[in-house]
This record gives C-alpha cells, structure tokens and sequence, in this order.
C-alpha cells in the first residue's frame, strides 16, 4: 500500500521491537480484533417465550414483571443489549444499527432462500432430537426448529446485503467523513495501531517518532481482524427449560437402551444420561431466568489485494465519495462460526430485574465470544504481559474472557518481518496457575451476593486479584505477549 511504503521507507536500523529474520516469514500473525456487535431481535420468538413463562411460572411471572416495570419479559433482550460495551480485548467497530428486526427481514425470504443460506452442518444433535420428539412433544424449543435458528443465514445476508455492511466498515477504518475532503484517511488506522502496542513498546518508542509511526502503522494488519458478531437472546424461565432438559434426556436415554437391547449396557448409559440431566435441571433451578447467546460470527474479508484494488480510486483518491467504495463490489463478508453460551439471571434484593438481566446478557455474550475464539484459531486476541516476577507472568484477563485454571498460553515476542509487517514468534509457554485467575465477570458482585458464604470468600480473594498468574520461563517477558494455545479449562454455562 502506498502509506506503508512511504512510512516505513525511512525508518531503517531505528526500530525499537525485535529485528526480523527471514527464519520468522513462516510464523503466524495474531493481533487485536475489532467488532461490529448486533443483536438479531425477534418480537415474535421473545413474546412466545413471554408466554411459555408465564405459563410455567405464574406466580413468579407476576412476581417478575411487578418487580421489572415492564409490561413483558419478551422486552428484556432489546433494552438489555444496547447498554453493552464492546469487551476490552477487542477494538469497537459498531456501527448505526445495533439491533435487527429479524422479523421486518425474514419476511418475504422463502424456505428455499433460508435453506440455501444455512452452512452444512449437522451432527448427532439432530438424531438426539428426533429421538425425544416423542418425550418433549413437538413444541418444545428441545425439538422444534427455531424460525429464528432456521433463517438466521439468510436474514442476515439481506441485512448486510441492504446496509452495505462490509464496505461501512471499511469505512469506518478509513475515518470515513463526507464533510471532508479528502473523505477518507488513517486517523482510525493509526490510532490503533498504538492501542495494539504495550505499554513496554510505547514507553521504548518514547520520543522517537520513526518508532511511533512504526506502531501506528500496525492498524494496517489489524484491518483483516474485522468481523461481526450477530446475536440472537433468549430470556427463558428456568423451570421450562429445566422440565425440556429431562424430557429430552428420558426419551433419548429410552431410545437408547432400546437400541442397545434393553440390556445391562442400555441400562448404565440410562442412568448416567438420567443422572446428568438431573444434575443440570437442578443446577437451572437455582436461578429463575436464564439468558442464552446464539452468536454468530462473519469475517471482513480484507488482504493486500483489496487493499490495492481500493487505495488509487478510492482511499488515497481525495476526489473518492463513499459512492466510489459502494461501487468498488470487493468488500465482503465471510461467514465463519456459531456457538451458544448461556448464564443465569441471578438474585440480588439491591437491583431490579431489569439490571440483573443485563449482567447476565452481558456475562451470555462474553462466554461465548470466548467459545468462538476456542473454536476459531484466528478469532483469538493476543494479551499483552502486564508484569513478570520468578518465573509468573501477570496478565489483565481473567473469568470474563473465560479463562481456567491449566489454561496454556504461548509467549509471543513481536517484530517486524521483511514486508514491513507485525508478527509474532512464539518464544515460550505458560500455564494459568491453579486458585490464581482474577474474577472480574460482568456482575461479579451479584454473583457474590448469590454464592454462599465460602463461596462468596473465594470470590471476593479473586476479584482482588486484579491479574491473572501464569507459570513460564524465570525470564522478564516484560512488553511481550500471550496468547491462547490449548483451553484446558470447560467455559461452564
């Protein structure tokens, strides 16, 4: 590109951050992400989920809305997603439109549409519930194919289709502006690149500008780390949920010890599967509400290619309109996964429902923004080393990006390759230490007051901690970085 190329085409031997070599060129580049975070809302899924609990709980319903001020529980996802702040480890890319109207979009899109838009997928989730359908009954959410689940693919192709998504949010990296001329710059670009840098590489580059521009510069590779992250919220009434969960179980276990015979071998896999599903109907019930995140994640898809293609005409055209890039037809958006994480709406007599369920959306969405970075090794964020002492190294992450103990992270040192680009090398490894992981949860003080007391004690010691700690190398890896290697730890629903 032609900035990269004027920019570092003086800076030479001045560079702060470990020199290159070509031994390096094959290694992985891992940087900060940016999102784009919708909620994909259905009126007609949260008015029937209003009712199922209303109908499972009336008393408690009435209990809910009385303490809530709300006229339904089907409100809660639309008021509780808008006051979320995109999570710390990722750069905001939002743009105008935070909520879709699933419904507004689904409508007019036929079957065949949402059908040819569904990703291959399939599994032996959809043999367990067709094995239950007679246990549950067909409407239960266990069986019943969701409208919401079946055309999400396709509604979500319009709404990017309609809103021009992808070349907004190229935009928006280019400071797009259309009371300006020129239109388009890299103040964005620029700005975080130096957020991407620690605190060691800021202070090393400290009153050299070459240096500066350097790291400025690294918003330019942070660019194909660009994606959407679409959500769809179910607020559920727990005892429904609790009843589905060992309906399902009953008719799959019977399916299966048929299956098997009826014999000792059936027998065993029935009462571990019935135990289990108890296990988990009881561990529901200790909250009223759950809040369950269907996310789905697209990619920007952004190379050097593109970037050529658009820098002439368009970004470093000081004639270029938005009109230029809307035209341009290479700005896309490719689709890249689905998780579904869920937490429970905690009790708390110094809040209203309304607030508690907005912690819960909140802790919903970050377990599964941190199940897709499990599943999807370029979604994972790179964590800077805030402090190294004998052999632990300290890090500003904690229970909120879903980290556990045993959890194994590479230590990656930074630098720049002979394409004038930021990569990583991985120089060591390093294991989350066991008791030592900073709780630092949305809501964690509702979580505390719910907890009992011994609990509540370990909590509160974790939420002090203020780091996590993890064992490495006895060396100072001071401006270094971590990243995600193997999750040892489950990330609990």
């Amino acid at each position: 590109m032609k900035f990269r190329s004027f920019l570092f085409a003086g800076l030479g031997m001045a560079l702060t951050l470990a020199s290159a070599s070509s031994a390096f060129a094959q290694d992985k580049k891992f940087m900060r992400s940016s999102i784009y975070s919708i909620l994909v809302n259905s009126k007609d899924q949260n008015t029937r989920l209003d009712q199922e609990a209303k109908t499972s709980d009336a008393e408690g319903y009435a209990e809910a809305i009385k303490a809530s001020g709300l006229s339904s529980l089907g409100e809660i996802p639309g008021m509780a997603f808008p006051k979320l702040t995109i999570p710390e480890q990722f750069n905001d890319h939002n743009l105008n439109i935070v909520v879709v109207d699933f419904d507004a979009l689904a409508n007019g899109i036929s079957e065949e549409d949402a059908a040819a838009a569904r990703p291959k997928s399939g599994g032996a989730g959809k043999f367990l519930k067709a094995a239950a359908a007679d246990a549950v009954g067909p409407n239960s959410s266990m069986v019943r194919v969701e409208k919401v689940d079946d055309y999400m693919h396709a509604v979500l192709n319009k709404f990017f289709e309609q809103n021009n998504t992808a070349p907004m949010m190229v935009a928006k990296w280019y400071d797009y502006d259309p009371n300006r001329k020129p239109q388009f710059d890299e103040a964005v670009i620029m700005e975080r690149g130096l957020d991407n840098a620690s605190a060691a590489e800021l202070a090393k580059a400290a009153g050299n500008d070459d240096a500066k521009s350097m790291l400025s510069a690294q918003g330019f590779d942070l660019m194909n780390n660009t994606y959407v992250v679409a959500t769809n919220l179910r607020f559920r009434n727990n005892k429904a949920l609790a009843k589905e969960i060992s309906d399902l179980a009953a008719g799959a276990v019977a399916s299966g010890a048929a299956a098997a015979g009826g014999g000792a071998l059936g027998g065993l896999a029935a009462m571990g599967a019935q135990k289990a599903a108890e296990a988990a109907a009881n561990a529901l019930l200790k909250d009223m509400y759950s809040v369950t995140a269907v996310t789905n994640l697209y990619k920007l898809v952004w190379n050097d290619e593109i970037a050529d293609q658009l820098a002439d005409k368009v970004l470093y055209n000081e004639n270029a309109t938005i009109e230029d890039l809307l035209n341009s037809g290479v700005c896309k958006l490719e689709y890249v996964g689905q998780t579904k994480a869920r937490s429970g709406v905690k009790k708390d007599k110094t809040k209203t429902l309304s607030e508690l369920a907005e912690s819960a959306t909140g802790r919903a969405i970050d377990k599964a923004l941190a199940k897709l970075q499990v599943e999807h090794e370029g979604f994972r964020t790179v964590v800077p080393v805030s402090k190294c002492d004998n052999g632990f190294i300290y890090a500003k992450m904690g229970t909120k990006e879903g980290i556990g103990e045993g959890d194994e992270f590479e230590i990656l040192e930074q630098y720049l390759d002979k394409n004038n680009k930021i990569g990583y090398k991985k120089v060591g490894s390093s294991k989350v230490e066991k008791g030592s992981i900073w709780f630092n949860t949305i809501g964690a003080d509702e979580l505390i007051a719910n907890a009992d007391e011994k609990e509540a004690e370990a909590m509160k010691a974790a939420q002090a901690l203020d780091y996590t700690k993890l064992k490495g190398p006895k060396k100072d890896f001071s401006g270094y970085y971590l990243r995600l290697s193997k999750k040892k730890a489950k990330i609990q629903d």
